[in-house]
């Protein structure tokens, strides 16, 4: 049987408390894949505050009043995680407002918009196993999220807690992935995830940090756009305008991306060296095999990049298929680079930011 119980960590952490207002191998940066054995890893990259209304006068999505806005912090343009070109904020979820003592609460989150031809959508990027959102960074100039943003898309590398490998949390039960997936989404503990998932916090999840980061961002930069993400609902999940997503991730990451794509119509998903969830004889998990349950269909809205070699998530192939990817979105000839083994070169080696470029475009 292959080993395929990992998912890279190219980027992790933790989320905060919903805000009171509501609410796998080596890789090029050296981080943890989905089994727990050391892989790629990230590289780490003040702006004033746009003069702005009364914040009790700005809508979260049109309902409720935003928070304080805050001094974002901009970009460095070099040194480890540094990122080029306007425009480009860190923020954890602590400044976002949520519990500081939350999973990577402390983590810088990426957010970048482009100056010009802006489509009015967001990618939404998720870090693999043991990660955090710079991880993505690998170089200034040309990087996943850059791809993004040159696309004419807001983007928002986000932390969430991803500690734990999901690979290694299942060990290949197929009735393992599907909840914990929605565990750390939801920040909720769900029936049939595994144990170790049981102390999770409600704003460690990946939805209460999407929703707080783009509030704080809305409320701090209230030209920049941020505000057409946010939608009337009540809790972060519903609050989201899902319709212009594109939610990405790699590895785990990546995994969680094709979940919010069956449970919500997002514009598009994006995979890179995943999804892994397989079960001991190295199927794809049966949440994967596509259904009228999904909201988003592969066939139309689904891309992913995965690298030949690639033993941490071998099954990554199978999973396309059962979703059934049509050909042209599914690219298994990443390019493996030197710094990088095959299962984080997907997101590590620019030398594929052709392919992200398509995928986004």
């Amino acid at each position: 049987m292959k080993t395929n119980l990992q998912e890279v960590r190219l980027g992790a952490f933790g989320v905060g408390t919903l805000i009171s207002l509501i609410a796998c191998g080596t890789s090029a940066t050296g981080t943890l894949d989905d089994a727990g054995t050391t892989s790629d890893g990230g590289l780490l990259v003040d702006a004033a505050v746009d003069a702005a209304p009364d914040v009790a006068t700005i809508a979260d999505g049109g309902s409720l009043p935003l928070p304080a806005p805050i001094s974002l912090r901009k970009c460095a343009t070099s040194g480890r995680g540094a990122i080029v070109g306007d425009v480009c904020y860190l923020i954890t979820p602590a400044e976002a407002g949520l519990t500081p003592g939350g999973s990577g609460a402390g983590e810088d989150q990426y957010a970048l918009r482009p100056t010009a031809n802006s489509r009015g959508k967001l990618l939404v990027f998720l870090n693999g196993s043991g990660g955090s959102p710079r991880g993505a960074v690998t170089s200034p100039d040309k990087n996943f999220y850059v791809s993004g943003r040159d696309a004419g898309l807001h983007v928002l590398g986000l932390s969430y807690r991803s500690d734990k490998a999901i690979g290694q949390l299942c060990a290949g039960s197929d009735s393992c992935f599907e909840p914990a997936r929605e565990t750390i989404l939801k920040g909720q503990f769900q029936g049939g995830a595994p144990a170790d998932l049981q102390g999770i916090a409600s704003d460690e999840g990946v939805y209460a940090r999407l929703y707080a980061a783009l509030r704080i961002l809305a409320a701090s930069e209230p030209n920049g756009g941020w505000n057409e993400y946010l939608t009337p609902g009540v809790g972060a999940e519903s609050s989201i305008a899902w319709s212009k997503i594109l939610v990405s991730g790699h590895s785990q990451g990546g995994g969680h991306a094709a979940l919010i794509g069956r449970d919500h119509a997002v514009d598009r998903v994006v995979m890179l060296s995943s999804p892994c969830d397989a079960t001991r004889n190295d199927a794809p998990a049966s949440w994967l095999t596509k259904s009228a349950s999904y909201k988003t269909d592969p066939a139309l809205n689904y891309q992913a990049l995965g690298a030949p070699g690639d033993t941490i998530c071998p099954s990554y192939a199978a999973a396309w298929l059962a979703l059934g990817m049509p050909a042209g979105a599914r690219r298994a000839d990443a390019t493996v680079c030197a710094s990088s083994a095959a299962h984080g070169a997907t997101l590590a080696c620019t030398e594929n930011a052709p392919a992200w470029g398509a995928m986004l475009r």
